[in-house]
């Protein structure tokens, strides 16, 4: 699948969700981008990441809304006030599920060289490339600083995690990113222009149609409903 396809579906979703706004719609989208994702990966490592980043919210909208209802069960809790944070935080988890679940279809160097190839795309790209790679980069950068300071005998504490690890992580995240910038001023990544690829992404009728017409669709269906 081209990775534009699965971010336009993965976008489609967001207008169901917010267009329609019901708990229902929220929930379908929940399982289905979960089922999904977790299909495509072979790994529970999407509905993991999906609740991590989807729990604090729905804490905070359980602190908000629970106790300011009208029908009170409980101290500080009320029956309204917790439907009310439990559709809000249905339609979050919602929205990251299915982002999640577009970005598990769409593999970094392919969406990078879609956009590249898009009018114009060739900033977009890398900026989409760069940010999908922030996360594994950072975490490769993170063993090895936690290796370096393994070896030097020096143990890592709430005190000294910050200039012991979290400098060196970022400093040398900013270096790679500058490096990075530098070399592709070198050789022209900014000027305008069509770009090419010498191995360009899968692509075909039927997925151009698809993500013209499954937006249409989710649009059409929100003004009907």
């Amino acid at each position: 699948m081209n990775p534009l396809t699965a971010l336009a579906i993965g976008a489609s979703c967001w207008i169901l969700v917010l267009g329609l706004n019901r708990p229902a719609v929220s929930l379908t989208v929940i399982i289905l981008a979960v089922a999904l994702g977790s299909w495509r990966t072979k790994t529970p490592a999407l509905a993991a990441a999906t609740a991590l980043l989807a729990a604090p919210v729905a804490v905070s909208m359980l602190l908000i809304h629970a106790p300011y209802g009208e029908h009170r069960i409980a101290p500080l809790i009320t029956s309204d006030g917790l439907a009310t944070a439990g559709e809000l935080a249905a339609r979050f988890t919602a929205l990251i599920a299915s982002l999640l679940a577009a970005v598990a279809f769409s593999r970094t160097p392919d969406l990078a060289k879609a956009l590249q190839a898009a009018p114009g795309g060739n900033r977009l790209g890398y900026i989409a490339g760069t940010t999908l790679q922030l996360g594994p980069q950072g975490a490769m950068r993170a063993r090895i600083v936690r290796d370096a300071n393994r070896l030097k005998g020096r143990p890592v504490t709430w005190n000294t995690v910050v200039p012991h690890v979290i400098m060196p992580v970022l400093t040398e995240l900013l270096t790679q990113a500058g490096s990075r910038g530098q070399a592709l001023e070198t050789a022209g990544y900014d000027l305008t222009g069509p770009r090419t690829v010498l191995r360009p992404v899968h692509d075909s009728a039927v997925q151009r149609a698809t993500r013209i017409l499954i937006p249409l669709a989710c649009i059409a269906v929100v003004v009907w409903m």
